[in-house]
Protein backbone atom coordinates (compact mmCIF):
# COMPACT_ATOMS: atom_id res chain seq x y z
CA UNK A 1 0.00 0.00 0.00
CA UNK A 2 1.57 3.37 -0.74
CA UNK A 3 2.30 5.61 2.40
CA UNK A 4 0.58 8.53 3.32
CA UNK A 5 0.70 11.03 0.64
CA UNK A 6 1.76 9.31 -1.59
CA UNK A 7 -0.13 8.19 -4.79
CA UNK A 8 1.64 6.02 -6.95
CA UNK A 9 2.66 1.94 -5.93
CA UNK A 10 2.99 -1.24 -7.83
CA UNK A 11 0.52 -3.10 -9.19
CA UNK A 12 0.93 -7.01 -9.98
CA UNK A 13 -1.98 -7.06 -12.73
CA UNK A 14 -0.59 -4.34 -14.38
CA UNK A 15 2.92 -5.15 -13.72
CA UNK A 16 4.43 -1.72 -12.67
CA UNK A 17 3.84 1.30 -10.81
CA UNK A 18 0.46 2.80 -11.06
CA UNK A 19 -1.77 5.69 -9.76
CA UNK A 20 -4.18 4.82 -7.17
CA UNK A 21 -7.19 5.99 -5.18
CA UNK A 22 -7.80 5.13 -1.90
CA UNK A 23 -11.69 3.98 -0.70
CA UNK A 24 -13.28 3.28 2.79
CA UNK A 25 -14.13 -0.13 3.55
CA UNK A 26 -15.39 -0.89 6.98
CA UNK A 27 -13.69 2.27 8.23
CA UNK A 28 -10.29 0.96 6.22
CA UNK A 29 -8.48 2.50 3.45
CA UNK A 30 -7.42 0.58 0.55
CA UNK A 31 -5.87 1.48 -2.00
CA UNK A 32 -6.63 0.57 -5.10
CA UNK A 33 -4.87 0.34 -9.09
CA UNK A 34 -6.54 3.44 -11.01
CA UNK A 35 -5.78 1.04 -13.95
CA UNK A 36 -7.32 -2.32 -13.44
CA UNK A 37 -8.56 -1.51 -10.49
CA UNK A 38 -6.96 -4.18 -7.84
CA UNK A 39 -6.61 -3.91 -4.51
CA UNK A 40 -3.18 -3.04 -3.74
CA UNK A 41 -1.99 -4.28 -0.43
CA UNK A 42 1.78 -4.06 1.21
CA UNK A 43 2.95 -7.87 1.08
CA UNK A 44 5.64 -8.91 3.17
CA UNK A 45 5.98 -12.14 1.71
CA UNK A 46 4.50 -14.02 -1.19
CA UNK A 47 0.93 -14.69 -0.37
CA UNK A 48 -0.68 -18.03 -0.04
CA UNK A 49 -3.26 -18.95 -1.86
CA UNK A 50 -5.12 -21.99 -1.28
CA UNK A 51 -4.74 -24.66 -3.40
CA UNK A 52 -7.30 -25.13 -6.82
CA UNK A 53 -8.53 -27.93 -7.64
CA UNK A 54 -8.79 -27.29 -11.92
CA UNK A 55 -7.67 -24.50 -13.56
CA UNK A 56 -8.53 -23.89 -17.04
CA UNK A 57 -6.01 -22.21 -19.41
CA UNK A 58 -7.03 -20.72 -22.93
CA UNK A 59 -3.46 -19.26 -24.49
CA UNK A 60 -2.40 -19.17 -28.02
CA UNK A 61 0.84 -19.22 -27.24
CA UNK A 62 2.68 -23.08 -26.44
CA UNK A 63 5.52 -21.39 -24.23
CA UNK A 64 3.30 -19.72 -21.89
CA UNK A 65 0.89 -22.33 -21.85
CA UNK A 66 3.49 -24.60 -20.72
CA UNK A 67 5.08 -21.80 -18.25
CA UNK A 68 1.33 -21.07 -16.70
CA UNK A 69 1.23 -25.19 -16.96
CA UNK A 70 4.23 -25.44 -15.02
CA UNK A 71 3.81 -22.60 -12.56
CA UNK A 72 0.88 -23.79 -11.37
CA UNK A 73 1.70 -27.12 -10.76
CA UNK A 74 5.12 -26.94 -9.25
CA UNK A 75 4.25 -24.08 -6.81
CA UNK A 76 1.42 -26.41 -5.78
CA UNK A 77 -1.35 -23.45 -6.59
CA UNK A 78 -3.79 -26.04 -8.55
CA UNK A 79 -4.34 -29.83 -8.10
CA UNK A 80 -5.19 -29.90 -11.59
CA UNK A 81 -4.96 -27.69 -15.08
CA UNK A 82 -5.82 -28.23 -18.51
CA UNK A 83 -4.87 -25.83 -20.89
CA UNK A 84 -6.18 -25.24 -24.67
CA UNK A 85 -5.05 -23.64 -28.19
CA UNK A 86 -7.97 -21.03 -28.18
CA UNK A 87 -11.09 -19.74 -26.90
CA UNK A 88 -12.76 -22.26 -29.06
CA UNK A 89 -11.15 -25.55 -27.76
CA UNK A 90 -11.32 -24.03 -23.98
CA UNK A 91 -15.24 -22.90 -24.66
CA UNK A 92 -15.63 -26.68 -25.84
CA UNK A 93 -14.20 -28.48 -23.15
CA UNK A 94 -15.81 -25.97 -20.37
CA UNK A 95 -19.17 -26.88 -21.66
CA UNK A 96 -18.32 -30.18 -21.08
CA UNK A 97 -16.86 -29.90 -17.47
CA UNK A 98 -19.72 -27.77 -16.78
CA UNK A 99 -22.74 -30.52 -18.15
CA UNK A 100 -20.97 -32.71 -15.96
CA UNK A 101 -20.92 -30.71 -13.02
CA UNK A 102 -16.76 -31.13 -12.50
CA UNK A 103 -15.57 -28.27 -10.15
CA UNK A 104 -13.96 -25.28 -11.95
CA UNK A 105 -11.93 -23.05 -9.80
CA UNK A 106 -10.21 -20.61 -12.30
CA UNK A 107 -10.01 -19.84 -15.89
CA UNK A 108 -7.18 -18.16 -17.31
CA UNK A 109 -7.98 -16.57 -20.81
CA UNK A 110 -5.65 -14.81 -22.91
CA UNK A 111 -7.40 -11.79 -24.53
CA UNK A 112 -5.96 -12.31 -28.54
CA UNK A 113 -6.66 -15.19 -29.53
CA UNK A 114 -7.65 -16.31 -33.19
CA UNK A 115 -10.68 -17.31 -33.91
CA UNK A 116 -12.90 -17.20 -30.34
CA UNK A 117 -10.80 -14.40 -28.42
CA UNK A 118 -10.65 -14.09 -24.50
CA UNK A 119 -13.40 -11.55 -23.98
CA UNK A 120 -15.45 -13.43 -26.08
CA UNK A 121 -15.11 -17.04 -24.46
CA UNK A 122 -15.66 -15.12 -21.02
CA UNK A 123 -18.80 -14.06 -22.37
CA UNK A 124 -20.09 -17.27 -23.70
CA UNK A 125 -19.01 -18.70 -20.52
CA UNK A 126 -21.02 -16.49 -18.07
CA UNK A 127 -23.77 -17.44 -20.59
CA UNK A 128 -22.96 -21.16 -20.61
CA UNK A 129 -23.23 -20.63 -16.41
CA UNK A 130 -26.48 -18.85 -16.55
CA UNK A 131 -28.48 -21.11 -18.88
CA UNK A 132 -26.85 -24.18 -17.17
CA UNK A 133 -28.02 -22.14 -13.59
CA UNK A 134 -24.47 -22.57 -11.90
CA UNK A 135 -24.86 -21.08 -8.41
CA UNK A 136 -21.37 -19.64 -8.19
CA UNK A 137 -19.63 -17.72 -11.20
CA UNK A 138 -15.82 -19.01 -12.19
CA UNK A 139 -13.00 -16.54 -11.63
CA UNK A 140 -11.66 -15.69 -14.58
CA UNK A 141 -8.20 -14.16 -15.24
CA UNK A 142 -7.62 -11.97 -18.18
CA UNK A 143 -3.74 -12.39 -19.25
CA UNK A 144 -3.03 -10.43 -22.28
CA UNK A 145 -0.42 -7.69 -23.54
CA UNK A 146 -3.31 -4.96 -23.48
CA UNK A 147 -2.83 -2.20 -21.19
CA UNK A 148 -6.15 -2.09 -18.98
CA UNK A 149 -8.25 1.11 -20.37
CA UNK A 150 -11.77 2.05 -19.70
CA UNK A 151 -13.28 -0.31 -21.91
CA UNK A 152 -11.48 -3.31 -20.65
CA UNK A 153 -12.63 -2.17 -16.79
CA UNK A 154 -16.20 -2.39 -18.09
CA UNK A 155 -15.30 -5.98 -19.43
CA UNK A 156 -13.79 -6.82 -15.77
CA UNK A 157 -17.17 -5.68 -14.12
CA UNK A 158 -19.29 -7.57 -16.73
CA UNK A 159 -17.22 -10.89 -16.10
CA UNK A 160 -17.11 -10.06 -12.11
CA UNK A 161 -15.38 -12.40 -10.43
CA UNK A 162 -12.67 -11.47 -12.93
CA UNK A 163 -8.91 -9.75 -12.67
CA UNK A 164 -6.76 -8.31 -15.21
CA UNK A 165 -2.72 -9.58 -15.60
CA UNK A 166 -0.37 -7.75 -18.04
CA UNK A 167 1.38 -10.78 -18.65
CA UNK A 168 4.39 -8.64 -21.19
CA UNK A 169 5.51 -6.91 -17.76
CA UNK A 170 7.78 -9.71 -16.12
CA UNK A 171 11.18 -9.79 -16.73
CA UNK A 172 11.76 -13.42 -15.05
CA UNK A 173 9.70 -16.68 -14.76
CA UNK A 174 10.02 -16.15 -10.81
CA UNK A 175 8.61 -12.45 -11.14
CA UNK A 176 5.80 -13.55 -13.70
CA UNK A 177 4.90 -15.98 -10.33
CA UNK A 178 4.66 -13.78 -8.11
CA UNK A 179 2.65 -11.66 -9.77
CA UNK A 180 0.36 -14.60 -10.91
CA UNK A 181 -0.41 -16.32 -7.35
CA UNK A 182 -0.76 -12.35 -5.89
CA UNK A 183 -3.12 -11.84 -8.61
CA UNK A 184 -5.01 -15.15 -7.93
CA UNK A 185 -5.06 -14.50 -4.26
CA UNK A 186 -6.74 -11.27 -4.91
CA UNK A 187 -8.97 -12.69 -7.59
CA UNK A 188 -10.13 -15.39 -5.08
CA UNK A 189 -10.51 -13.19 -1.71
Amino acid sequence: MPSRGSSRAFCPSCGEEVEVFVTLSGGAERAHCSLCGLALEELSEPPRAKQLDTVLIAEDSALLRRTLYDMLIENKLAKRVYTYRDGKEFISSVTEEMKEGTPVSLVILDVNMPGVNGIDAARILRALEERLQRPKKIPILFFTVVKCDERFRKMLELCKPSAYMNKSSSSTPERLTQRVREVIKRLLE
